[in-house]
């Protein structure tokens, strides 16, 4: 027979050995439970923008190797024009003891290596001239893929149910821009009404099964670059079905290849 212990606490108790086990469990444990099947990213929060020099990273929770890792207060990096592809990781150490507390440090690292070591997440990616400024808005959902001077996040994993996937920021700018377009069939409703009604990021399953039936095709590879570019082909296929382009203000922009 298992017991579920609730610690509570009050004025004069003694803090005994057992309250806090009980407190660790729920604190700690029984997160990690919950994301059981999710594959490595970020979990909420965690968004980022820029200054004229500084990338920061705000609050939020990442999900590595089954763990949960909390930013509890924003973190910056300096950063600088190169015209060479940048990308912003954040490194988390390995476990370490001391004074009976289990932590784990966090930092920022700026490199133009695109792999991945263990224990590193990436942030997004950029490549910016000289004399330009760093943006991390965009005018529509094509514009994410903008080769230079715009933080690129395409690549960044966020944890979901079933592997890592794409923001959920991104899925829901798709399913904004679909929905402005009048006439859509009911599965393609259907879907962006569920992409704007997720708290969090959908799983690569999810997306990739709806890109099947709109392309007629399984995806045998379901990574963030190739899931990006099928939902913006989607969005151009069913702008051009329906005689809609992306408006006359539209200027022509350096696109960035993603393979």
């Amino acid at each position: 027979m298992q017991v579920q212990a609730i610690p509570v606490f009050r004025d004069v108790h003694i803090l005994r050995k057992g309250m806090l086990e009980a407190l660790s469990d729920y604190a700690f444990r029984a997160d990690q439970l919950l994301y059981q099947g999710y594959g490595n990213g970020i979990l909420s929060g965690c968004r980022l923008t820029t200054t004229k020099d500084r990338i920061i990273l705000n609050e939020g929770v990442v999900f590595l190797d089954g763990q949960l890792i909390l930013i509890k207060e924003p973190m910056e990096t300096a950063y600088h024009p190169t015209n060479t592809t940048t990308v912003l990781k954040i490194h988390v150490s390995k476990e370490q003891m001391e004074d009976s507390l289990l932590y784990r440090e966090m930092e920022l690292l700026l490199t133009e290596d695109t792999e991945l070591k263990k224990d590193e997440l990436e942030l997004c990616r950029f490549k910016l001239q000289k004399g330009a400024k760093l943006r991390y808005w965009y005018q529509d959902f094509e514009d994410r893929s903008t080769e230079f001077d715009t933080l690129n996040i395409i690549h960044a994993a966020h944890a979901a149910r079933g592997g890592s996937t794409l923001s959920p920021e991104i899925t829901e700018a798709f399913g904004e821009e679909m929905l402005r377009m009048e006439e859509l069939p009911p599965l393609d409703e259907c879907f962006c009404l569920q992409l704007l009604g997720q708290d969090r990021a959908v799983s690569p399953g999810m997306l990739a099964a709806y890109i099947a039936r709109k392309g007629g095709k399984k995806l045998s590879d379901r990574s963030n670059p190739v899931l990006y570019r099928e939902l913006a082909r989607i969005l151009a296929e069913t702008r051009n079905s329906q005689g809609t382009g992306r408006g006359p203000q539209q200027k022509k922009r350096w696109r960035m290849t993603i393979e």
